[in-house]
């Protein structure tokens, strides 16, 4: 747990310095054109890759235990090679229609997508794998390396060649190559290998409906998120801008930033414990593990998501360039919706203990029409502070479903006494922000922002200290016997 907490925070400290300098060294307009690219990536990314990503977590370990391990994960590797053609081929056609905007050449863009959807996926698939497998060390140190490089060689690019989208871009591709060709050799060499290996493994259709029966409601679900989460890119681009689209994702990105920080940590943590309890079929075991992974993160998810708000100005001032003040209010907007989306994600999971993956997709299919068309209704109301209402408004109602759903099918209950203790120090969060404001209120000092987000950030580490121990205590108490 300290090894993944101390490499984590190295990770997430590596981020917030990230999104400082990209604000620093790109403009607004660069950002969105940023924030389209990645965007596009991800469109492809969930529907196609995610879904036979999370089918490969679910058999890793049987795969490892009797050595075919490496066959498939090549397998795997063809399957990208397909998926990167398929992106080519969309991209085009939807180039030469003009039916969207992407804000870069033809070129730039099958260069990004085609290139992130191989390589970063390599990255992204084998070092996790490590982590999956228990060599927690090497996962936490070569996912530090891939931030770490990634961004060392946009700076690069950026500050030599020229201050765009494209070359920042290009810098992040070439370090998560790197690293996921180091990532892959390391992996490789710690997996059993079966003794035949010069007789080829068999993937027969038998195997391909077990994969397809459980990636395709992954697939339509993952999709329909993207719908949800990430498609108002394009309808901000189109009515207000790229400028108010970068600064938009700036702020938002901050809230993004920090939930994710927070979600890897306890994922590392937990969710490898969760996998493998899932390994039988026991109904009961299955609900045990899930209320202990949702017991362990949905709480501590409430602390953070108030933190978020209560720092949100002091966030802006500390970690975006200075063209980027405006971005503040977008921040308590992502604080918001990422919060309740990773609760979604959660509760999501009791879909995958039972392996009825098809119970995601009615409140993913609510969710991505709810958001796109309140975005594009309060939009002109309302601007980009309708792109957050809209937003906000349609995980809410996703969340809501996703809990009616799942319920039905794994009969697990949470102690609502967690929440209401999340809550109330969330208050005390609010509260001592405002007092602090009050004493120390030079809008534009940096020094006076650390002092208030390092107060508040001590009764924050304090809070979900208090939260944690007794999951903490009753997993040690667990292990020893």
């Amino acid at each position: 747990m300290v090894v993944i907490i101390f490499g984590r925070a190295i990770q997430f400290l590596l981020a917030l310095v990230m999104m400082r300098v990209a604000t620093t060294l790109l403009s607004p307009e660069e950002m969105g054109k940023v924030s389209l690219v990645v965007t596009t990536i991800a469109f492809f990314a969930l529907f196609l890759v995610n879904p036979v990503g999370m089918f490969i977590n679910r058999r890793l370990h049987a795969w490892q235990a009797s050595g075919v391990a490496w066959h498939y994960l090549i397998r795997y590797v063809n399957y990208l090679i397909f998926v990167a053609l398929i992106a080519g081929v969309v991209l085009l056609l939807l180039y030469i229609s003009k039916l969207v905007g992407f804000g870069i050449s033809i070129g730039w863009l099958l260069v990004f997508v085609c290139g992130s959807l191989f390589f970063n996926t390599i990255n992204q698939t084998v070092i996790p794998s490590l982590n999956l497998l228990g060599d927690s060390r090497r996962f936490v140190t070569l996912t530090v390396a891939t931030i770490a490089v990634s961004f060392m060689c946009a700076t690069l690019l950026v500050q030599m060649v020229q201050r765009s989208a494209q070359y920042w871009l290009l810098g992040l591709l070439v370090g998560q190559t790197l690293l996921g060709v180091v990532g892959a050799w390391v992996l490789f060499i710690s997996l059993k290998k079966t003794k035949a290996l010069h007789v080829p493994l068999t993937i027969r259709w038998r195997n391909l409906r077990v994969l397809f029966s459980f990636a395709w409601p992954v697939a339509i679900a993952v999709g329909l998120g993207w719908i949800q989460n990430q498609s108002y890119r394009y309808l901000m681009e189109e009515r207000l801008g790229l400028m108010e689209l970068g600064l938009f994702v700036a702020g938002y990105g901050i809230s993004a930033g920090l939930v994710a920080g927070f979600e890897s940590v306890f994922t590392t943590y937990f969710q490898p414990k969760f996998y493998k309890l899932l390994s039988n079929d026991n109904v009961s075991q299955q609900t045990k593990a899930w209320q202990d992974y949702a017991q362990a993160i949905l709480p501590s998810l409430l602390i953070t998501s108030f933190f978020i708000v209560a720092t949100a100005p002091d966030l802006t001032q500390l970690l975006l360039g200075s063209s980027f003040r405006q971005s503040s209010q977008f921040v308590i907007w992502g604080s918001l919706a990422e919060s309740v989306r990773i609760s979604i994600s959660v509760f999501g999971m009791a879909a995958h203990a039972r392996m009825n993956t098809k119970l995601l997709l009615i409140p993913n299919f609510v969710g991505a029409v709810i958001s796109v068309t309140l975005v594009w209704y309060l939009i002109p109301l309302y601007g980009s502070e309708g792109v957050g209402l809209g937003l906000v408004s349609s995980f809410v109602i996703a969340l809501l479903l996703t809990i009616r759903i799942t319920r039905k099918h794994l009969q697990a209950s949470l102690p609502l006494k967690l929440f209401l203790k999340s809550v109330i120090m969330g208050v005390v969060l609010l509260m001592i922000a405002k007092v602090l404001w009050q004493l120390l209120n030079y809008e534009h000092s940096y020094l006076f922002s650390v002092i208030r987000l390092s107060i508040i950030g001590l009764f924050f580490l304090l809070f979900q200290y208090v939260m944690l121990l007794p999951v903490l205590q009753r997993e040690a108490a667990f292990s020893h016997h």
